[in-house]
């Protein structure tokens, strides 16, 4: 009788165990204490070479790399599916999903597609 009882014990406790390692993994999977999301364009008549987000939210900076340049544009809105960042010289709307990118400096838009390029830790 006491072989048998022993027997269920371990079974008890290895399926708990096996049960709380699947809900920790869950629960690690869902955190993320540091987003880079990274879009590199191909050459273009404005000049410009990277797209750099860091912040995902509203009023957050954007990073712009040009060739001899780098400076911050703040982010006006953004979802998971679209970017819209301005300042007073340029419009930037980018499709997160596509990389599809749309630059508008004053009535002139250039139209590109970057390479998206995600890191997270």
């Amino acid at each position: 009788m006491m072989p048998m009882i022993m027997h269920s014990r371990r079974r008890l406790l290895a399926g708990l165990c096996g049960a709380c390692g699947i809900i920790a993994a869950g629960l690690l999977a869902g955190c993320e204490r540091f987003r880079h999301e990274t879009y590199t364009c191909p050459y273009n008549a404005v000049g410009l070479h990277e797209l750099i987000i860091n912040d995902d939210k509203a009023g957050a900076d954007l990073t712009v790399i040009e060739i001899e340049d780098e400076y911050s544009i703040p982010i006006g809105s953004i979802t998971e599916d679209q970017m819209i960042a301005s300042n007073e010289e340029m419009v930037l709307m980018l499709n997160r999903k596509t990389g599809r990118l749309n630059v508008t400096i004053g009535n002139r838009s250039v139209f590109m597609t970057c390479e998206k390029t995600i890191f997270t830790m």
